[in-house]
């Protein structure tokens, strides 16, 4: 039981220590109050007053946080590299958060990453990951994703955020469409580079609206091995895909997009890398209807195509003796065994992609479409599998 004379002691314990408090937090401000106004010196004050001042950092002016930064107290070091960083001055903030790893929180950590994936600082984003610094988050999946990590560690949650799908056979097409195309990419750039493709088709979709739809662009790294070497053209190993079990059967073509090589068309699938421009996508998009390059084609597809005759594609007569449609023009596409003849007597995008389409093309485009009621007759679906055709 307690005396009286024992609870006055607590009391005066409880008020003593109220006013220490008190005195410490009035010294806090204060010695705090000096950097700001008086140009005390900030690093003694730091010591001084660490807690308070660790806390207040963000109040500092960046001359000041400067001055700690570089008196090599970690948490002036991290708020200094945040200021850096947000200035675009990425290298010389690097020089300060590296240092200051060790005495991050995890949310300072994933607050640093977020800066670093502004700037596309990759490199310094592995580096954070290497070294187990880098907090699960989704800047983790971002890296994932551009380092190219298979698709079954990338969350479909966080896919479905950035309007993306992970691999899924239950895909759905658009009914009101013609023609739909699955679209896929194995790397971050890719995914937002169809995006971006799909983004400027959708504002004047070619050669009409509902022509063709395109999907949300799939994720599928780990699912498929491509070639890519910029000099080559882009191919991806299909015959040995894991993707053939795993994807929807209900559309009608393919876009695949590696990063590097030359874009094309062989069949039903388009590989267009992430570097390509959206000329060059509508480009191989009306290959998908069957359109022929009128630039020079290779030897190897001269010696079979160059020896047909007639209408071999929307744009493209092969003569050999035979008079071309009225108001065609010599085409280079045959330099041997037939005369090739193309609509246009100047250069259409079928060979030169960065003149767009002409209205003259798009309307061959809907008249090709209409004779043959949305079914396209594509000429290499005839042929054996050893010379199917590859359009670029």
């Amino acid at each position: 039981m307690k005396t009286p004379v024992n609870i006055l002691k607590l009391v005066g314990i409880l008020l003593c220590s109220l006013l220490i408090t008190a005195s410490s937090n009035r010294s806090n401000e204060i010695g705090f109050w000096q950097v700001l106004n008086a140009k005390a010196n900030p690093f003694e004050s730091f010591w001084l007053f660490p807690r308070y001042f660790s806390t207040h950092l963000k109040q500092l002016p960046q001359s000041t946080l400067a001055l700690l930064a570089r008196n090599k107290i970690p948490l002036a070091q991290y708020e200094y590299s945040l200021t850096l960083l947000g200035k675009g001055q990425s290298e010389t903030a690097k020089l300060f958060w590296l240092p200051s790893l060790g005495s991050l929180t995890s949310q300072q950590k994933i607050e640093l990453a977020e800066q670093l994936l502004e700037q596309s600082r990759w490199g310094d984003l592995k580096l954070l990951a290497n070294n187990n610094r880098l907090p699960r988050s989704d800047v983790l999946s971002h890296l994932n994703l551009e380092v190219g990590r298979s698709y079954r560690v990338i969350p479909k949650l966080f896919l479905q955020r950035l309007g993306f799908l992970s691999v899924n056979p239950n895909v759905e097409p658009d009914p009101q469409c013609r023609f739909n195309v699955l679209m896929m990419s194995d790397h971050r750039s890719g995914l937002y580079k169809l995006a971006e493709l799909v983004n400027i088709f959708d504002k004047q979709p070619e050669p009409a609206k509902n022509v063709f739809c395109f999907s949300k662009p799939m994720y599928v790294a780990g699912a498929i091995d491509c070639n890519n070497e910029a000099t080559k053209m882009a191919q991806c190993n299909w015959p040995s895909s894991l993707l053939k079990k795993h994807l929807p059967d209900n559309f009608d073509f393919i876009i695949m997009m590696p990063k590097y090589g030359s874009a094309n068309v062989r069949n039903e699938i388009m590989h267009l890398s992430s570097q390509a421009n959206y000329a060059v996508f509508l480009h191989e998009l009306m290959h998908f209807s069957g359109f022929e390059d009128e630039y020079v084609l290779p030897l190897s597809k001269q010696a079979w195509l160059c020896k047909k005759s007639g209408l071999v594609a929307p744009n493209l007569f092969i003569s050999h003796g035979e008079m071309p449609p009225r108001g065609w023009h010599k085409s280079q596409s045959c330099q041997y065994y037939g005369v090739a003849y193309k609509p246009s007597e100047k250069w259409s995008i079928m060979q030169y992609q960065q003149l767009g389409l002409s209205a003259q093309y798009r309307t061959l485009w809907l008249k090709h479409l209409d004779m043959t009621n949305g079914h396209i007759s594509r000429y290499f679906d005839t042929l054996t599998p050893a010379n199917k055709a590859i359009l670029n």
